[in-house]
């Protein structure tokens, strides 16, 4: 049986990251050992990275340039990725989420994970999923 494939939302990205409990965070840990493969792109990746470099969360949340570069390098060299080539403008409330959907398009994503509610409402996309963090969790716990 092939693995999960997802796209991971960056708002729960950097939650997984930021915190140390709660459903993203064992998203993540999940993602780190294989347990599913996630799916992302260059435009998905700037943004994550972008985010956990913003002052009021990288010191906020005590980061270091070292965790940083770890999550850097998993984005990179740990997923699959995407080159952005899909352009959609399904969600025309906030067009930065489609980018989401291209990447899971391009990368033939089973889920999407996010907490978005632009996302969520469509509840699926071309036989994607969009999913909460929560019931991502429980998809992935199902089958491994």
């Amino acid at each position: 049986m092939n693995k999960i494939r997802a796209v991971i939302d960056t708002s729960v990205f950097v939650s997984g990251v930021i915190s140390p409990l709660g459903p993203p965070r064992k998203i993540l840990d999940l993602a780190r050992r294989k347990s599913f493969e996630v799916v992302t792109s260059v435009l998905i990746n700037r943004e994550i990275l972008e985010v956990l470099h913003r002052n009021y969360i990288y010191t906020k949340y005590n980061l270091k340039e070292e965790i940083v570069d770890d999550i850097a390098a998993f984005l990179y060299e740990g997923t699959i990725l995407t080159e952005d080539s899909y352009k959609i403008s399904k969600i025309t409330e906030d067009p930065e989420d489609n980018k989401l959907l291209g990447c899971a398009m391009e990368g033939e994503a089973d889920y999407i994970v996010s907490g978005d509610d632009h996302l969520l409402s469509l509840k699926t996309y071309k036989g994607i999923q969009i999913v909460n963090a929560h019931n991502f969790l429980n998809i992935v716990e199902k089958v491994t």
